[in-house]
């Protein structure tokens, strides 16, 4: 009812009615419980707006707050990825959970990234206006499931990147020298595709940095990387810079894929040689709103850019990244078959 009070509302606003009709309150009580929404909304149309305003007063319902067709919500403050705000109740919250989860056997200091964790902050920091009535006891058996599940997927995930691994040594097939480094990609859809990409260039590792997802952190990935994430060597830094100071460390050449003044075209920067053997490359690809971190770029051997002809002056990241890989391989074969 309050939708359609709102449709009413919204109807009565753009069109001025002359004269009061049938009491809204008669009409309601005369259409019964099998009318359908059209019907409702016709009886509806031949209320005058005070009489429509007066039955909304009548019911206790707030007008304003109604949405109507079309109406915009209020936009949320919260931002996806980052925890909710506590509330009053969420340390009370907090204590009583972690003392049921240690009732069934978890350590909650140890649940793992992704919905382990997830479960538990939703339950400490219930959402404003959202259902906060479920037990402590019952979550802490729901996150206790959630940890086994997420536990049991990682053991899979190392079993079968292990098995890739060995399958490539049989093969006598050497990973290319690249590194794939991301920085604060914030779309798993992204860094699947990422993954895939580095496994169809065979390429040494992806080095994930900051809040971008890895295969440890959450299965999303699987959506785009279709088992590539099982397949590449991986590792994940809290800070880009601290990899892109080992990397250095390693005497790895680092390219930083940046739209900047001054960026050489991708197929023009200096390239260490040996695909196989040398120290290789590490490509930076950083956020897809924000770039790679400007305290980064000082650190890197060269920024280079992909040449753009259309409005957009980037690609996607995975694009970009999948660009630069196959460039850098075909660089190598040229080299490759010029020594020969």
């Amino acid at each position: 009812m309050r939708t359609i009070l709102a449709a009413a509302l919204s109807w009565s606003s753009a069109r001025s009615l002359v004269a009061p009709r049938t009491p809204l309150r008669r009409v309601a009580s005369s259409m019964g419980g099998t009318s359908s929404r059209a019907d409702v909304l016709d009886a509806l149309r031949s209320v005058d707006s005070e009489a429509l305003l007066n039955e909304v007063a009548r019911r206790g319902l707030d007008a304003g707050d109604a949405s109507a067709p079309g109406a915009k919500r209020p936009r949320q403050e919260h931002v996806v990825g980052e925890l909710r705000a506590k509330d009053e109740s969420s340390d009370a919250r907090e204590a009583e959970l972690r003392a049921a989860l240690g009732r069934v056997g978890v350590d909650w200091a140890e649940l793992a990234g992704g919905p382990p964790l997830k479960a538990y902050h939703t339950y400490c920091r219930p959402r404003s206006g959202g259902d906060a009535s479920q037990s402590a006891e019952n979550a802490a058996h729901q996150i206790a499931f959630l940890q086994r599940h997420e536990l049991a997927r990682r053991d899979e995930h190392f079993r079968n990147t292990d098995l890739a691994a060995q399958g490539r040594k049989a093969r006598g097939e050497a990973p290319h020298r690249i590194h794939v480094v991301l920085d604060n990609v914030r779309s798993a859809e992204n860094v699947g595709s990422i993954f895939r990409s580095a496994d169809c260039g065979r390429c040494l590792e992806v080095v994930t940095c900051g809040f971008t997802p890895n295969p440890l952190s959450t299965a999303k990935l699987a959506k785009t990387a279709f088992g590539a994430e099982a397949a590449v060597a991986h590792r994940h830094f809290e800070s880009t810079k601290a990899a892109v100071e080992e990397l250095k460390a390693a005497g790895v050449s680092v390219w930083a894929l940046e739209t900047v003044d001054g960026a050489a075209p991708y197929a023009a920067a200096p390239l260490p040689p040996g695909a196989f053997d040398g120290p290789g490359v590490a490509l930076v690809l950083g956020n897809e709103v924000t770039g790679v971190d400007g305290a980064v770029l000082p650190l890197v051997d060269a920024v280079v850019e992909i040449p753009t002809f259309g409005t957009k002056n980037s690609m996607n990241v995975a694009c970009a990244a999948t660009t630069v890989i196959f460039d850098v391989l075909r660089r190598w074969r040229d080299e490759d078959a010029a020594s020969r």
